[in-house]
């Protein structure tokens, strides 16, 4: 443009692009301070917005950057926050700190390779760091944490209406835990949904039902959760947002934190209707403090000892864990649990398990990444070095709240592996062995050489193992985990006896000895002589006793019955003749023709479990064979006639 207008506007414009910078500049300092006050107040959800925003208006600005990383790693959103720390790494004013939080944003999405060289960093200019110590061995042993990749089954509980739910509690068979919704009041400016609170659900046929509050009286206006109950579940003490004695009113510090108290609650009972009048009697604990926080409790079965997590001042770094014990109604003053539980980071839900072993979560032992569930246990006064839960317990994701259910080999925890707080159901897989020490002899006790034993599985019916038995008749076989094992022995002119061994839920190596003792297999022709009670080829059915003047089956009976469906099994070859007696009361016929129903009763309970009606022949006779002195008109207790009410058989073919 020539001419005075355009003399003119070529002054102007440089004017312009002055102002458009200096607007541009207080946009940038507005966000970025706005955005640190929001972050400094736990504000998460809109500092995250205002950096950005600020990062808008100044893309080279390195602090709103490192805010931002800071703020996303606050939010639990690990990728996004390693992708802001990866940008901060290129420029001068990157800190250690950075370098160290970028390693564990690196560790917690899996990167451990790139971790480690970060570690190695780091550690280069502060070796003395133990947490970062303990970092980088676990990035240099990732693979040892997997080594239990197939030891729990792990399945994710619905979230109901939830947002997320985490440190579940077993109750009324059911789970206690905490839960964080959608906004439908006052929101939550950590995370934008509801405060969270405490509510109950319990699996029917699968499924989980509607959830419902334990009790109005657990949650209040803000925050509560996680809780924990003793084992009568009449008392409890549970985590609370500071408030004021009616709840209307959060307190805060000097820098204006709400820090977490821990309250006790009693379920109350009308002494005179005998009636559950519900839980009440809140209370403050004594050693809450606006200076700290009190979290995370659990207690002991009696609820006389509490643990719980606190940023106290006189820890060891930033979150410890503490003992309280309570007598007569008093709690005693907090004692750090110290070296090796606590470390220089942070120890957070405690949880006892059924044993007494202590559960809690590290972020400054080795871990996967983020918080890791540890192990330990107290012997004597000290505390066992915490062992990691290893993966699939453990991911580089939080995980925390380890409760069992039965033993210690079913249970729940939670964790954000999902990107949100779940509950997870575990089921840990049998990994136990059993170790056979076998012997096979006769019915004498002598050791029997040249027996056939074999080991079979029970689920695919194939052959395993196969040894011969030397002149010491001894024999040895490994059972794996998770397994249905038969162990058979045989030899030419006996029985074969067999053994079944179970390993499903086998959780510890266990050895066991087994004697087969082999009963020697003699034919008999049915009508020659009868050899007596306990005779050669006379084979009794011990315990087969019948009421009365009755032929039904007892159930003591089908115990012993179900051992000669196992040798009719084990045999498939003979053929065998069932002989019932009766005692010798009544008249001569009428036993006769009892016992013979008795005898076709034990044929029908052989037949209904599976061995072939044409193996089995059957014959009453009545009171011809008395066992005992017991014969017509002799005074007799009931035992003794009950002895010649037997059931006896022979092996006619095989």
């Amino acid at each position: 443009m020539q001419g005075p207008m355009g003399k003119a506007l070529r002054n102007i414009a440089p004017l312009f692009l002055l102002m458009a910078v200096l607007v541009s500049g207080c946009g940038y300092k507005y966000y970025l301070q706005s955005g640190k006050e929001d972050y400094n107040n736990l504000m998460y959800v809109k500092a995250k917005d205002k950096f950005n925003k600020a990062i808008e208006k100044r893309p080279e600005s390195y602090e709103s950057l490192r805010m931002l990383a800071l703020t996303l790693q606050k939010m639990k959103d690990f990728e996004g926050a390693e992708q802001a720390y990866r940008l901060a790494m290129n420029y001068p004013q990157v800190t250690l700190d950075d370098k160290f939080n970028y390693a564990l944003m690196l560790m917690n999405n899996d990167r451990h390779d790139r971790a480690e060289l970060i570690f190695r960093e780091y550690l280069s200019e502060r070796p003395e760091d133990k947490v970062a110590k303990a970092m980088l061995e676990s990035c240099q042993f990732i693979e040892l944490f997997k080594e239990d990749t197939a030891s729990y089954r792990i399945d994710a509980l619905p979230l109901l209406s939830n947002v997320s739910m985490y440190s579940p509690v077993i109750y009324q068979g059911g789970l206690v835990y905490t839960a964080e919704r959608l906004v439908t009041g006052k929101a939550n400016p950590w995370t934008g949904n509801s405060f969270n609170d405490i509510y109950f659900s319990k699996s029917e046929g699968g499924q989980w039902m509607d959830q419902k509050p334990v009790s109005e009286v657990f949650n209040g206006k803000y925050n509560d959760g996680p809780i924990a109950f003793d084992e009568d579940m009449d008392f409890a003490v549970f985590t609370r947002s500071y408030t004021d004695s009616k709840g209307n009113r959060r307190k805060t510090d000097a820098d204006n934190f709400n820090n977490l108290f821990l309250y006790q609650a009693e379920r109350g009972m009308d002494e005179f209707q005998r009636v559950d009048t519900g839980w009440q009697n809140v209370q403050e604990l004594p050693f809450n403090s606006v200076d700290y926080s009190c979290i995370h409790p659990t207690l002991t079965k009696g609820g006389d000892t509490l643990y719980f997590a606190s940023d106290m001042e006189g820890g060891l770094g930033g979150y410890d864990i503490y003992m309280s014990t309570r007598t007569n109604g008093s709690w005693s003053d907090p004692m750090n649990l110290g070296d090796p539980v606590n470390t220089t980071a942070n120890e957070v839900f405690p949880v006892l398990g059924n044993d007494g072993a202590l559960f809690f979560s590290s972020n400054g032992h080795p871990t996967l990444g983020a918080l890791d569930i540890f192990k330990t246990v107290r012997v004597s006064d000290s505390w066992r070095k915490p062992r990691n839960m290893n993966y699939p317990i453990n991911s580089t994701s939080d995980d925390f709240s380890m409760v069992f259910d039965a033993g210690d080999s079913v249970g729940y925890f939670s964790s954000n592996r999902q990107g949100v707080d779940r509950i997870y159901a575990f089921k840990k897989r049998p990994s136990g062995k059993v170790f056979i020490n076998g012997l096979v002899q006769d019915e004498e006790g002598n050791h029997m050489s040249g027996a056939m034993v074999s080991l079979i599985d029970m689920q695919t019916g194939d052959t395993l193992k196969t040894l011969t038995t030397s002149e010491d008749g001894k024999f040895d076989f490994e059972l794996q985990a998770d397994r249905q094992y038969k162990i058979a022995s045989s030899k030419d002119g006996y029985f074969t006896e067999s053994y079944e061994r179970s390993t499903v839920d086998q959780y510890q190596d266990e050895e066991e000895d087994l004697t087969f003792t082999m009963r020697e297999l003699i034919v008999t022709d049915p009508e020659g002589e009868y050899k007596g009670k306990g005779g050669e080829g006379v084979y009794e059915i011990d315990n087969i006793y019948y009421d009365y003047n009755m032929y039904n089956i007892r159930s003591d009976a089908a115990r012993e019955l179900d051992e000669l469906v196992n040798t009719m099994k084990d045999n498939p070859t003979i053929s065998i003749e069932l002989h019932s007696h009766t005692d010798a009361r009544g008249a001569d016929d009428y036993n006769k023709n009892l016992s013979d129903k008795r005898a076709k009763s034990a044929k029908a309970y052989l037949v209904q479990r599976g061995v072939a009606a044409s193996r089995i022949g059957t014959k009453g006779y009545g009171e011809e064979r008395i066992a005992n002195r017991c014969k017509n008109d002799v005074e007799c207790s009931e035992e003794e006639h009950q002895e010649n009410r037997r059931t006896e058989f022979i092996v006619t073919a095989k």
